[in-house]
Parts: structure tokens; C-alpha cells; sequence
């Protein structure tokens, strides 16, 4: 015997599917010692839920559900790899963005430091009475 939860992961259904075929009388359930519904795995096989396979095998589990589920663990390796893929390219990204970012503030600040070098020429330059080549317009 076993439990109606137990037998719904063994049988690859849902515990509610399991409950409802017990409510038709498809399947036989009785109370466990802590008043749970349980099955036999005999009447699980009856209904055909689950197959029986010789030892060695792939365990018992429906050459149909079997092969659901290769399909479905493939089409997640797949995603996988693309998401990885996706997930290199945007870390590749990154870094050239990271150093552009980096190039640009360095052009940024030699730009700042010859425009005050300029500047505090150009007022040295005014001080003096030299006219210097900077001129500003305030119009």
C-alpha cells in the first residue's frame, strides 16, 4: 500500500486525477494507519497506470512518459544553451561597453585639463595686458 501521493508521482498523474478515478471505483483505496487514502500498486497496474518492466529496465516509468520526457529534457537543454549563449554575448557587451565608458571619461578629463590649462593661460595672459588667442564672445 501506498499513499495517494505516492502513487500519483509513481504513476506520472496528478494525487487529484488519482482521486477521482478512486471516487468512479476504478481504483480501490483504503485508510492507512494515520487515516490517509492508500492504493495498491497491483490496482495501479490494473488500471494501467503504471507498467510493469522487466529488472533492468527503465524503471517502470510508461515508454510514452519516457519519451515525453527525454523530448522535454532536450527542448530544456536547448533553451539552456541559447540562454547561455545570450548570457555570453551580453557579458562580452558589457565589457566593451565598460571599456568605451572608461576611454570616454579619459578623453573627458584631458579635455577638462586643457580647457583650464587654456583658461588660466588666457587670464595670466589678461593680467599682463596680452591679449591671449582665446576670446570669449558674450553675446
Amino acid at each position: 500500500m501506498i499513499s495517494l501521493t505516492d502513487a500519483a508521482l509513481l504513476a506520472g498523474c496528478s494525487r487529484k486525477s488519482l482521486e477521482r478515478r478512486v471516487e468512479r471505483g476504478t481504483i480501490e483505496a483504503t485508510h492507512d494507519a494515520g487515516g490517509r487514502r492508500a492504493v495498491r500498486v497491483a490496482d495501479l497496474m490494473r488500471a494501467g497506470l503504471v507498467v510493469p518492466v522487466p529488472a533492468g529496465a527503465d524503471g517502470g516509468v510508461h515508454p510514452r512518459r519516457l519519451a515525453d520526457a527525454r523530448a522535454e529534457a532536450e527542448a530544456l537543454q536547448s533553451a539552456l544553451a541559447a540562454t547561455e549563449a545570450a548570457l555570453a554575448r551580453a557579458r562580452d557587451e558589457a565589457v566593451l561597453l565598460r571599456q568605451r565608458v572608461m576611454d570616454a571619461e579619459s578623453r573627458a578629463a584631458m579635455a577638462e585639463d586643457e580647457l583650464t590649462r587654456v583658461l588660466l593661460g588666457a587670464g595670466r595672459d589678461a593680467r599682463r595686458g596680452r591679449r591671449g588667442s582665446l576670446r570669449l564672445r558674450t553675446s
